[in-house]
């Protein structure tokens, strides 16, 4: 009986839910059991008692119609006619009411004022279309986003108004133990599905990670159109192809709110900053690793000083060359906008690395790299910083975006977004980590190890 249940159950998906989708089902299933028992209980007394509480209906006749004895009736037909012959004048039947000036009404105390008000709506007739400002689903958030969009990451299934996506493009995403180049790019399509799938209503933003961390649009989302969608993926493809892996130079920078940060690997802090500056209201991350940031040393005021004045000097002095690298970057940018990638077959050299140490020998591969990837301008580096000591802790995460979560949304009377984490084919201290912070978020985990 229990193997006929097991594969009752394995034929409605129900072993393919997660542990913590499983026991809510139960959770739901248990509880309506409870209340259909109940409600059968309170109505099956209430229907007993007031069947012996109803009383026999007795039937009684009316009582019998009035009539006239004959000669009465014979009588009153008399007098009616010799009224009628009589010289008398009929006497008709009239209503009397007293004059309006006899009726004493109740006086009415009231102050006769002219009720006025400051808002004297004008319409003037327009025509046209717009979008209505809020959403009208429980979210109390503003914006041009008109619905919800569900979404299918990897297994959790949700929706937002405003979704944040944060994919590890660092280059141990493309390492052998994880598939190599064809591993990611399966990480990638994923990815770029979950894009396709969103509401054209809603608002999205792709963010990228590595040592450093960049978005589509760093300052906000932009609206779920097609057009966006594909510029969104076209992003997306530039990453770990081409021969070049990892990402070290970024349009995200450290917010000067919460704790702060100077430099270091996997740089998811740099991302989940920038989705939570933007008010993301859902929050979809996939990485592989545990990310290492870089706290600064504690400075003294002097020592902080004389860098801030090295730092000052520096823009002074390459003021002409930063102003010349924006213009640069604006032009690659509308200049690579519309480029197809053209790819053939490469060696290339892998070199396995842990913590930024090479872990045993290298060896070549041959993989599919893009011939026609145009070079970016760089950027002039800014004096170096002074040196750090030691590495963010799953506490510095927590109380760094408590603090966003505290200026950014609960001052503004936002709710906390949900923080979803996919750990892909991840160690044991990623994985605690990641599953941490979904919790911290009111988010779920999964730990993806395979995919199709």
């Amino acid at each position: 009986m229990k193997s006929k249940l097991t594969m009752l159950l394995s034929g409605l998906g129900y072993y393919k839910l997660s542990e913590q989708r499983r026991k809510l089902l139960a959770i739901v299933l248990l509880a309506s059991l409870v209340a259909h028992l109940i409600g059968l209980a309170i109505f099956g007394s209430w229907v007993v008692i007031r069947s012996m509480r109803d009383e026999e209906t007795v039937f009684v006749a009316p009582p019998p119609m009035k009539t006239y004895e004959p000669r009465k009736l014979e009588h009153r037909v008399k007098v009616r006619k010799q009224q009628r012959s009589s010289s008398r004048p009929a006497l008709t039947p009239r209503m009397v009411a007293p004059r309006p000036s006899d009726l004493a009404l109740p006086e009415i105390k009231t102050d006769p004022k002219v009720v006025k008000t400051t808002f004297q709506p004008k319409f003037k007739p327009v025509t046209g279309m717009g979008l209505g400002m809020g959403l009208g689903t429980g979210y109390g958030l503003g914006g041009f986003g008109l619905g919800v969009s569900q979404f299918d990451f990897f297994g959790i299934r949700g929706r937002g108004d405003k979704i944040a996506i944060l994919v590890d493009v660092s280059a141990s995403m493309v390492a052998p133990e994880r598939g190599g180049q064809d591993g990611y790019i399966s990480v990638r399509r994923r990815v770029e599905e979950v894009v396709d799938a969103l509401s054209e209503q809603a608002l999205f933003n792709m963010i990228v990670f590595a040592d450093a961390a960049s978005a589509v649009e760093p300052k906000e989302m932009i609206i779920a159109s097609p057009s966006n969608k594909e510029k969104a993926k076209r992003f997306l493809r530039q990453f770990n192809t081409g021969g070049s892996y990892g990402h070290s130079n970024g349009n995200l920078q450290p917010s000067s709110i919460g704790i702060p940060s100077q430099g270091g690997e996997t740089r998811l802090d740099l991302a989940l900053t920038a989705a939570f500056e933007q008010n993301a209201d859902t929050i979809l991350v996939i990485s592989d690793g545990l990310p290492r940031v870089v706290k600064p040393n504690i400075l003294s005021p002097e020592q902080r000083a004389a860098h801030d004045r090295r730092v000052e000097e520096w823009r002074k002095q390459q003021g002409a060359a930063l102003r010349q690298y924006e213009r640069e970057m604006e032009e690659f940018r509308r200049r690579t906008a519309n480029i197809k990638p053209e790819y053939r077959t490469q060696r290339v050299w892998v070199q396995p690395k842990k913590d930024g140490v090479a872990v045993g020998p290298g060896r070549w591969e041959e993989r599919r790299v893009q011939v026609n990837r145009p070079t970016p301008p760089s950027r002039p580096s800014p004096p170096s910083a002074p040196p750090a000591t030691s590495m963010w802790t799953l506490e510095d995460f927590k109380r760094h975006f408590n603090i966003l979560y505290e200026e950014l949304y609960k001052k503004r009377g936002k709710k906390a977004p949900i923080l979803n984490c996919i750990g892909y084919k991840i160690d044991d201290a990623g994985s605690d980590f990641l599953r941490a912070m979904a919790k911290e978020f009111r988010g779920q985990y999964r730990r993806e190890g395979k995919l199709d």
